[in-house]
């Protein structure tokens, strides 16, 4: 159905203002017995060189930096990279906000985890080359931090990269959440061609508050926003399906208007460089959940992260589910089925350091990828330099794990590591 029926039937049809999860396949305890089978991390302080960053709060210059270079940050996507034990991981908007990322300069990295496992390994990440995002050609049609130089580097003031699907080309395209907007980059890391807008299906864009129209010419006083999605509820999750053909795009937060607690599921045709004139919903487990990042296995199933809000010992949802995109009801609801626990894994070779069981109770849990039928890859945002993780006081780290689900996936060819590639032997479970 087209996007503007898809949206009235939906509003028709709910009832009420959460959705309707009793469909929803919540696997037993059981069924969902996951283990960790590989561990690597890459300390918070590892920087990419360039200049130095961190000197703005809130848009005003300070001082002086606080960091002598760019950090390599968390990372809010990833995706294989050609060689194998390599994969290509985009670092997030910079230091947490607009307003304080003006000089963090967007960058995709090549990293090399050595997992520890059961057989071996030190569990560390070498960062094999850093490639930053540029506008040379002035693609991007609104004002940017560096508007004046000669490769318009861009910045977290101008872009909030949050999810990445790479193309058998080489080129990527990236998931921004302050318009939302789809960024097609080269290999190098350049622009191709102008962001494209979200359309909201009522004849407009979907807009949050740090859209550059609504950042040039705001409300004014005692006037509502425009913004028509919250802030960080644009595109966290991009995933290409497998005839290569489409995007699937997954909104953080809902749009004015959808009933509450379920996310807009998006189709891009790559050859049209635009929106398909449908949509589907992923229903959330609580209305105040959040999704991290999706993940392709076949041409009808995705992985989706979905988490709450909190960390460490606090922390209660942080899962992945399989979720069934030729299952849309008549509201376009899809259904979705519990598949890895990521607060409660098996862990029967204290990998980490941890014990027998282990949790990964980071706030921003925003990377998965399947590598084989038996594996998947997890990685976290850390909110450099922040904390939302091991605890109130640690300055996270960024931790990719390898977890190996209860029962196989079913991943259709081409999909997982390429041939010749194996995944780090991991002993008995």
């Amino acid at each position: 159905m087209v996007l503007a029926a898809a949206l009235s039937a939906l509003l028709a049809l709910s009832g009420t203002a959460c959705p309707d999860t009793s469909d929803v396949h919540h696997a037993s305890a059981d069924s969902v017995e996951a283990t960790l089978v590989g561990f690597a991390r890459l300390p918070a302080d590892t920087f990419a060189g360039g200049p130095p960053s961190g000197q703005y709060g809130d848009g005003v210059r300070g001082e002086a930096p606080r960091f002598p270079a760019q950090p390599v940050q968390g990372f809010s996507g990833v995706q294989l990279a050609d060689s194998c034990g390599a994969f290509w991981a985009l670092s997030d908007n910079g230091f947490g906000a607009k307003g304080n990322s003006v000089d963090y300069r967007l960058q995709l990295h090549r990293i090399a985890p050595a997992f520890e496992t059961a057989a071996s390994g030190p569990g560390t990440i070498r960062v094999l080359e850093s490639v930053g995002l540029t506008d040379p050609d002035g693609h991007v049609p609104f004002p940017i931090a560096n508007e004046g130089s000669a490769d318009r580097p861009l910045t977290g003031w101008d872009v909030d990269p949050e999810a990445v699907a790479r193309l058998p080309d080489g080129s990527f395209w990236i998931g921004d959440e302050f318009g939302p907007f789809l960024l097609h980059v080269g290999p190098d890391g350049v622009v191709l061609g102008p962001p494209v807008a979200t359309p909201d299906g009522r004849g407009g864009e979907v807009r949050s508050p740090q859209h550059p129209a609504l950042v040039a010419s705001g409300p004014g006083p005692g006037e509502a926003s425009r913004a028509t999605i919250r802030a960080s509820g644009g595109f966290e999750s991009l995933a290409l399906a497998p005839g290569g053909d489409r995007l699937w795009a997954l909104l953080e937060g809902p749009v004015a208007g959808d009933p509450e607690g379920l996310l807009r599921l998006y189709t891009f045709d790559l050859d049209r460089r635009a929106f398909a004139d449908s949509v589907r919903f992923y229903p959330l487990d609580q209305p105040d959940h959040l999704t991290g990042d999706m993940a392709v296995l076949n041409e009808r199933e995705v992985l989706v992260i979905e988490r709450d809000a909190r960390q460490g010992a606090e922390a209660q949802t942080k899962r992945l589910y399989r979720v069934d995109l030729a299952s849309a009801d008549d509201r376009g609801v899809l259904r979705k089925e519990l598949v890895v626990d990521l607060l409660d894994l098996r862990n029967p070779h204290r990998l980490g350091g941890f014990g027998p069981r282990f949790r990964f109770p980071y706030v921003t849990v925003e990377g998965v990828l399947a590598l084989d039928a038996q594996t998947v890859l997890v990685l976290n945002d850390n909110n450099y330099r922040s904390t939302g993780g091991r605890g109130p006081d640690v300055v996270d780290a960024t931790e990719v794990i390898l977890v190996r689900p209860a029962r196989p996936l079913r991943l259709a060819p081409g999909i997982g590591l390429r041939p010749g590639c194996a995944v780090p032997a991991s002993g008995d479970s």
